[in-house]
Parts: structure tokens; C-alpha cells; sequence
């Protein structure tokens, strides 16, 4: 008997390992599916209270409001950068023969504004230097950088596309899957593996609205300095800076860039407004709002969260945001447990 069951056990290690290999490519879209569910499960529950459809409506119905939500607009943005591959394929040809002419708001930037329009001048408006500058690039070249382009932007698109179906069934049958999870929790882990279950679920859902909500209140409220600053498309400005926000360390690339520009158009006050304005949003919403959200929710001290964060984007990738909290919050739960008396 005990033969078999280690039979059992290698077999199953051996299917399970087939089974990621087989699936790996597609791995960020099942996580970031996964991710998305648990984060809208209690609105998923006040959908079919209010409603009083099935698991297969309710399910229609998330799935369409994320969709739309989240997916459709990420969706047209990789289109449209396809679409446009080719112009700026085009465009970088005709930079490397008749160089790049300096802007008229070059001249305008204060204390540099000479010595940048020479160098302008000197590097990238001079044929021969710009294409120094940049290496030479001939049709071939270009036109094989924009396939690969387009062959990563149809991939993200198919993942797209496999992460709402993925969505759609966990909606539908999320109860019953959960239910078995936690059942095989019990049984790898003993009594602990519904809390450890839980207290996954609530470090995703902590994390989600620590990064997302937050971030996207700071892009509105920096979005009003863009507004009142005059900057260019404030609107696309707020929501990149809404996006970036949830990023530690990763707003001030926006919010530094539209300073500069206001600050090259000659408007100094704006510039240094916009900038210390954004600063201190993120100053209050990081080191305030965000640890209380996240930290009192999971009861794990923000530095550790703040770990989670950057070990989670550098292993793996922009799913890490949500992953590497939830992690450290297991780990220190598990920590509370072998530590703490009975």
C-alpha cells in the first residue's frame, strides 16, 4: 500500500509537471484571471443577490463589465500601436536621411536652452551624425523590427482574449472550485489551510485596492494639477499617471515629464507646482493611505508588502504587484504560527 501510494504521489508530480509545461505560456493569463476573480468575488456575490440569475449569467455579466472595464481599452491601445508600427518604421527612414529639425521650444528651456539646441543641432538634425548616433538601419531591419512587433502585439492580444475566457468559467464555477481547494488545503496542510486559503484571498484583494484604487485617485488628483497647469491631453496624462502610480517609485516618470515640458514652454511655476504637487500626493497616498489599506487588512507591516511589491514585478512581471504581497502575507501567517504560544 505504501508502494502505491508513492506511485501515486510521483504520478501526480509528474502529471502536474507535464500539465505546466504544457500550459506555460499561458500561466500570466490563468494568474492574472485568478487575480481579477478574487479581487470582484464580493461583487460577483451582490451581482447575483440583486439579480437572481445563475452561476451562467452572473458569470456573463462580470465578464462583460471587466471586459469592458479593462480589457476592451488595453485591447484598442495594442491595436492602434500595430497600426501605427509601420508610420513610425516610415518615419525613423526619413529621420536617418534628412535628420531631425530642432523643435521651436528647445531654444525656450531655461539656463540649457542654447547649449541643447546646439547639441541638437550637432547630433540628431545632422544626417550623418543621427544615424551615428542611433546605428544605421536600413528597410530589412526596420521592417523585421516591426513583424516581431506585430507578433508580440497579436500574442498579447490572444492572451487577452484567453484571460476573459478564463474569467468567465471561474465566474461560473468559482464556488465549487474554491470549495475544493480549500478541501485540499485541509488535507496538504491540516486545520490551517482555510486560513491560509483566506488569508491569500484577502492579501489579493487588499493589494488590489491598495494599488489600483489608490493609484488611480492619486492620477485623478495630479490629473486636476495637469488641468489647472495647462498641460497637453491632461485627461491621457491622469491615466498614465493613475497606471504608473500603482508601481512603486514609477509616477514621478509621468508627472517629471509633464514639469519638464511645462518648464520648456517657459511656464516655470507650473512646471514646479505640477512637480511638488505630485510629490507630495504620492508622498501622503504611499506612505499613508496604502499601508493602512494593505497592512491592517493582511496585518503585515507595510515594509514587508513593499517587498512583495518589487520581489513580485522583478520575478514576475506587472502580475507580481498582487502575487508578491499575498505571498509575504502567507509566509508571515505560517511565521505567527510555528512563533506564537498555543
Amino acid at each position: 500500500m505504501l508502494a502505491q501510494d508513492k506511485l501515486r504521489v510521483y504520478l501526480s508530480i509528474i502529471l502536474l509537471a507535464s500539465a505546466a509545461w504544457l500550459l506555460h505560456g499561458f500561466i500570466p493569463a490563468m494568474l492574472w484571471a485568478a487575480v481579477i476573480v478574487i479581487a470582484t468575488w464580493p461583487l460577483r456575490l451582490l451581482v447575483e443577490v440583486k439579480t437572481k440569475l445563475g452561476d451562467t449569467g452572473v458569470a456573463i455579466v462580470m465578464t462583460s463589465l471587466v471586459a469592458a472595464l479593462f480589457f476592451f481599452p488595453i485591447g484598442y491601445v495594442l491595436f492602434h500601436a500595430a497600426a501605427e508600427a509601420g508610420t513610425v518604421t516610415h518615419w525613423m527612414l526619413v529621420a536617418q536621411k534628412t535628420g531631425i529639425a530642432v523643435p521651436e521650444w528647445v531654444p525656450g528651456i531655461p539656463v540649457i536652452g542654447d547649449s541643447a539646441t546646439a547639441w541638437w543641432r550637432e547630433n540628431l538634425s545632422d544626417p550623418a551624425a543621427l544615424s551615428s548616433l542611433i546605428g544605421q538601419s536600413d528597410n530589412a531591419s526596420l521592417a523585421e523590427y516591426a513583424r516581431r512587433f506585430g507578433i508580440q502585439v497579436a500574442h498579447r492580444l490572444i492572451t487577452l482574449l484567453f484571460t476573459i475566457v478564463v474569467i468567465f468559467f471561474l465566474y461560473r464555477g468559482g464556488k465549487d472550485l474554491s470549495r475544493k481547494t480549500l478541501g485540499l488545503l485541509n488535507k496538504l496542510t491540516g486545520e490551517s489551510g482555510d486560513r491560509y486559503g483566506l488569508q491569500a484571498a484577502v492579501a489579493i484583494r487588499a493589494t488590489v485596492s491598495g494599488l489600483v484604487l489608490v493609484g488611480f485617485a492619486e492620477g485623478l488628483l495630479i490629473g486636476i494639477s495637469y488641468l489647472l497647469a495647462g498641460a497637453p491631453h491632461p485627461a491621457l496624462l491622469a491615466l498614465l499617471t493613475g497606471v504608473l502610480a500603482m508601481i512603486p517609485f514609477a509616477a514621478p516618470i509621468i508627472f517629471g515629464g509633464v514639469s519638464l515640458v511645462l518648464l520648456a514652454k517657459g511656464s516655470m511655476l507650473a512646471a514646479v507646482a505640477v512637480f511638488t504637487f505630485g510629490m507630495l500626493v504620492l508622498f501622503i497616498g504611499d506612505h499613508f493611505v496604502r499601508p493602512k489599506i494593505i497592512g491592517d487588512a493582511v496585518k503585515l507591516p507595510f515594509l514587508w508588502v513593499l517587498f512583495g511589491i518589487l520581489g513580485g514585478v522583478e520575478v514576475f512581471g506587472l502580475i507580481g504587484l498582487f502575487v508578491g504581497p499575498a505571498l509575504m502575507a502567507l509566509v508571515m501567517t505560517m511565521w505567527r504560527d510555528l512563533t506564537e504560544p498555543f
